[in-house]
């Protein structure tokens, strides 16, 4: 640029003397050729007058001493005339001199003025060049700072012009989806056709309501189509130009490849709301889907139904199974469910052995119930995993919207009432959630706080009930039973509120009281009577399972100081069930501290010669069931028969339980049954009652 700046000076200057010399060429004297014109006209006008002059003089002077004269006035004319001639000439050229010189000194003024202001410009350009040097450092600097973001950031640059409708991409961004430079045309169709076709018309119609609108900037996250077929994800952002009328005419922006980062934001989504096991959607995901559902419904006026699921003894499948068994049928189930329930309905599993769905688009009860029964036919069946084969029932609550609840919490509670209602009743069925419903179910609720109040308030009594020798027809013994009297309902049977302890948890501390109140009757029987009469007490389930209960119970019987041999724990197949190895580890410990162990209600589990082999137990008690047709059913007979044979024939005692009339007792005395016991001996007693038959025993 300076180079430039300095020839043009060079030029200017150059230029303004060749303006001079060309005035000086046509204006200047030249002195030679002046001189001799001088010389010449002086040389001719002198000759001319001596030529002349003296001629004129001899004829006009007419003397001699006239002639002097007048030749002295020749003389003095002719010096006069060739002053005045060389005046002249001098004159004339001393003005063109003049003329030239005033002409140059002017030239040379402007010159000089022209010189002060290119060197000021020069000056000027110089600190402008300057500038613009440091400008065009700073904006390749730039350049280079915009470039390398650009290439670390890992970004594609896009520009639209929608005057135009050129859409320019770059090569990075091309390379992105795998095309060379040259494959993809810069038009916006050709980005168009890129899109993924499912989010074609989203993404087109949101970038256009972007350019209508007067949003500062766009953003946007789309699938594209790379040259392999597959499609990437790309984050798309830019800004808009606008013209003075705030018309969108250009936008510019940047493409970046998050197809990694989506996929961990799948996966962390898939962690977050699909079930690890079955692969269903899990609880959290079915609550979004229900609150989404539920502002739809606002709108539209429609109903759907919520269904609860859950699988009937599950646990028990679980425990006697294993739990990779139990892993294997929930997955077979989930998969029953995933071809099953398809859009718009929805499943979901909510825990454990519990699935959720969603019937949308129910028109009434009856497409309701349609669906469920649809639903179990195809769950109704027989299953086959790892050779064994077994039957799964299923309880199922059922809510409506908005006839059960209007927001996700009151139709979950709606049907998880329902679904509890149908489990602890009938199971294996159906049931919509109903006002009477929660009632039962708030009762039981009530009861449970009641029960809680009674051990506190110690509500609880004792009843024995004696177990006779029937060779001999004595009391050897008696079985505790809990009763519950409560100061405003009054006695409540065991049968109710023994199964709400142990579904609320407050089994453990009945089972205690049973335990403690047992041994202090004991205690009182040996100081008084002196009696070692040996007391049964039913254990329940959770006792079984419980790894505190041998130190509680050595801890007890030495705190009242009662011989372990005068106790006997009586435990029922079902109690057991649920974990029979750890019930099976449990009773040995309880065994060897000397007490007895009886096998309850036998006949009515699931597999009771299992336990007669497994357990170790010294008495079987025969279910009532068996003992109230042995006169009129000769097939019961022969069972009895067989049963008490079975028995004897390990090794063991049997105590017939529920004998009411006199020829049940003979039959099962002629049979060897070793104890019973019954109404026909006695009902259950007070503890003072059972105390006098004792101390009758005691005195005969």
């Amino acid at each position: 640029m300076l180079k430039l700046f300095d020839r043009f000076v060079k030029y200017l200057r150059k230029n303004t003397e060749d303006k001079i010399n060309k005035y000086l060429d046509k204006h200047m004297i030249n002195p030679i050729s002046e001189s001799l014109k001088i010389a010449l006209f002086y040389g001719i006008v002198s000759s001319l007058w001596i030529l002349t002059s003296d001629e004129i003089l001899i004829r006009i002077s007419g003397s001699i001493e006239r002639y002097k004269i007048l030749q002295t006035y020749k003389g003095l004319i002719f010096i006069f005339i060739t002053t005045l001639v060389i005046f002249h000439l001098v004159f004339i050229r001393m003005k063109v001199l003049g003329k030239v010189l005033n002409k140059i000194g002017t030239s040379y003024d402007e010159l000089s003025t022209a010189h002060e202001e290119l060197i000021a410009l020069e000056e000027e350009l110089r600190e402008q060049f300057i500038k613009l040097q440091e400008n065009k450092d700073a904006l390749y600097k730039s350049e280079q700072r915009y470039g390398l973001a650009v290439e670390g950031a890992d970004c594609g640059i896009w520009d639209w012009d929608l005057i135009e409708n050129q859409v320019y991409f770059s090569a990075l961004w091309k390379s992105y989806l795998g095309y060379e430079d040259h494959e993809i045309k810069n038009t916006y169709t050709e980005w168009v056709n890129l899109l993924h076709p499912e989010e074609r018309d989203e993404v087109t119609l949101k970038i256009t309501n972007y350019t209508l609108s007067k949003e500062g900037s766009y953003e946007n996250t789309y699938r594209m189509r790379c040259k392999n077929g597959e499609y990437k994800w790309i984050f798309s952002k830019g800004k808009a130009i606008r013209n003075e009328e705030g018309k969108v005419i250009r936008i510019a922006g940047s493409h970046t490849d998050i197809t990694e980062k989506k996929l961990l934001e799948d996966k962390i989504s898939s962690m977050a709301y699909i079930d690890k096991l079955t692969e269903l959607p899990n609880r959290l995901l079915f609550e979004e889907k229900v609150s989404e559902l539920i502002e739809v419904k606002k709108l539209t006026d429609e109903g759907f139904a919520l269904i609860y699921m859950d699988i009937d003894n599950f646990k028990h499948i679980n425990d006697m199974l294993g739990h990779e068994f139990g892993d294997l049928l929930l997955k077979s189930i989930a998969n029953i469910l995933k071809d099953f329930i398809k859009y718009p309905n929805f499943v979901a599993r909510s825990g454990g052995d519990e699935f959720a769905i969603i019937f949308d688009n129910i028109k009434d009860r009856k497409s309701v119930v349609n669906e469920v029964e649809r639903l179990l036919k195809e769950l109704r069946r027989s299953w086959s995993i790892n050779s064994q084969d077994f039957y799964v029932s299923y309880s199922v609550g059922i809510s409506v919207y908005p006839e059960h609840g209007i927001n996700l919490s009151s139709l979950f509670k709606s049907a998880d009432i329902a679904m509890y209602y149908v489990k602890k009743g009938m199971k294996d069925n159906y049931c919509f959630y109903s006002l009477e419903i929660e009632n039962k179910n708030l009762n039981l609720i009530k009861k449970v706080n009641y029960l809680r109040q009674a051990i506190k308030k110690k509500e609880f009594y004792l009843l024995y009930q004696p177990i006779i020798d029937l060779n001999s027809g004595e009391v050897i013994g008696g079985e505790a039973l809990i009763r519950w009297n409560h100061p405003i309902i009054g006695n409540i049977p065991p049968m109710e509120f023994i199964p709400l302890a142990e579904e609320s948890g407050l089994i453990n501390d009945i089972d205690k009281w049973v335990l403690e109140t047992v041994l202090i009757h004991k205690k009182e029987w040996k100081e008084k009577l002196n009696s070692n009469i040996k007391i049964s007490i039913n254990m329940s389930g959770k006792k079984v399972t419980s790894d505190k209960v041998i130190n509680e119970i050595r801890n007890l019987l030495n705190e009242r100081n009662i011989n372990p041999k005068e106790i006997q724990f009586e435990v029922t197949e079902t109690s057991i069930m649920d974990d029979l190895e750890h019930s099976t580890y449990i009773l040995r410990k309880i065994k060897e501290l000397g007490i007895g162990i009886a096998l309850d209600d036998f006949g009515t589990g699931y597999s009771s010669l299992t336990y007669l082999k497994k357990l170790p137990i010294d008495i079987v008690k025969l279910d009532r069931e068996f003992i109230k047709n042995v006169i009129n059913k000769e097939s019961d007979l022969v069972i009895v028969e067989h049963i008490i044979n079975l028995i004897h024939d390990l090794n063991l005692e049997i105590v017939a339980e529920g004998i009411e009339i006199e020829e049940q007792r003979l039959i099962l005395r002629e049979r060897k049954c070793n104890y019973g016991q019954g109404y026909l001996f006695s009902k259950p007693i007070a503890k003072e009652e059972f105390e006098k038959l004792i101390a009758s025993k005691e005195n005969n």
